[in-house]
């Protein structure tokens, strides 16, 4: 389980609207969706769509409720709260994010992991977070590509050593709102 406390939406930042392609790797099995991610107020809505454009799910959190709807006839490999916790280990500003980016690295506790980030060019190039408590042993690492003008990264890729999984999410568009 993740120790990780989910934060509000609130602390994504200002409101946008990502247009986004994602592709899950475990094993040999790839899996593909297009998802549209809003996040309006302190509301963060996911809606997962098949690949002929109709709602597969929406996952929505408004402040500290979470709710997960699910319009196909098949099971998410992991609870819908886990989805959660990759989007904001990947987008949330953490840990002195407000000051000026950084060159090299840093590192810090953060609910029971540890935080490890590198920066260059003045970009958070890779996060990754490994357990305190070394249970599950490995890390997940975040690494990032490319930016869009309103700062949302064009590549993000999440290895996840602790559940055995790779996620490369491509944000396609992005409008602030």
């Amino acid at each position: 389980m993740y120790p990780w406390r989910l934060r509000e939406p609130a602390a994504l930042g200002r409101d946008f609207l990502w247009q986004q392609r994602l592709t899950a790797r475990t094993g040999a099995r790839e899996d593909s969706l297009t998802v549209a991610v809003q996040k309006k107020g302190n509301t963060l809505t996911l809606i997962g769509l098949t690949p002929f454009q109709t709602k597969a799910f929406v996952l929505r959190q408004d402040g500290t409720d979470v709710q997960f709807q699910s319009f196909v006839d098949r099971e998410m490999p992991f609870p819908p709260r886990f989805v959660l916790v990759d989007v904001q280990r990947a987008y949330l500003a953490l840990a002195g994010d407000a000051t000026p980016a950084l060159v090299g690295h840093r590192s810090w506790p953060l609910d029971g992991e540890q935080v490890d980030e590198h920066y260059a060019e003045h970009q958070l190039t890779e996060r990754r977070f490994r357990r305190l408590d070394g249970q599950p042993p490995g890390v997940v690492r975040i690494r990032y590509q490319g930016r869009w003008p309103g700062g949302a990264p064009k590549r993000v890729v999440i290895d996840n050593g602790w559940f055995g999984y790779t996620l490369t999410v491509e944000t396609v568009a992005e409008t602030a709102l």
